[in-house]
């Protein structure tokens, strides 16, 4: 009888090994983002004629992005992006950076600069990564942004 028990052991130990072992075998690959140009908005400048941002790997998780979409009557009013995408799951990214946002009407004409660690979230069916914290400088009561990154 403890031959068998030993047997039984043994099998239990080299089961969970197999398991372990094919679990960690089947895990999915990382998420790799498109690299190259993408579309770039924000909704204040306009949907119909997007700006552009570059993206580029750096590492297996992390990509540099810089661009920019520039509008207005004059082609004063922007935003522009430049820093550092990881990416956590396709639908959600975080960045660190600078984005900066600049539209006549919004904040008396002057520059919004959001510099630091910002999250991007792709909701639902939606084709783009969407800025959640959307509070222009000029406060959430007066204007809120929605900067877009499209797949």
């Amino acid at each position: 009888m403890k031959c068998t028990h030993w047997v039984f052991a043994i099998c239990l130990l080299l089961a969970g090994y197999s398991l372990g072992y094919a679990q960690q075998a089947t895990q999915p690959a990382p998420f790799k983002m498109r690299e190259g140009v993408h579309n770039f908005s924000l909704q204040w400048i306009g949907w119909e004629k997007p700006g552009k941002v570059q993206i580029s790997k750096k590492t297996d998780s992390t990509y540099a992005i810089q661009g920019e979409q520039r509008g207005g009557e004059d082609g004063t009013d922007f935003v522009t992006i430049h820093g550092t995408l990881k990416v956590i799951s396709p639908r959600e990214l975080l960045f660190e950076g600078t984005i900066l946002t600049k539209v006549k009407y919004i904040f008396d004409g002057k520059v919004c600069d959001r510099t630091g660690t910002y999250h991007f979230l792709a909701k639902g069916t939606r084709k783009y990564w969407r800025l959640q914290e959307m509070d222009n400088c000029a406060g959430a009561s007066s204007a809120v942004d929605y900067v877009d990154i499209f797949f």
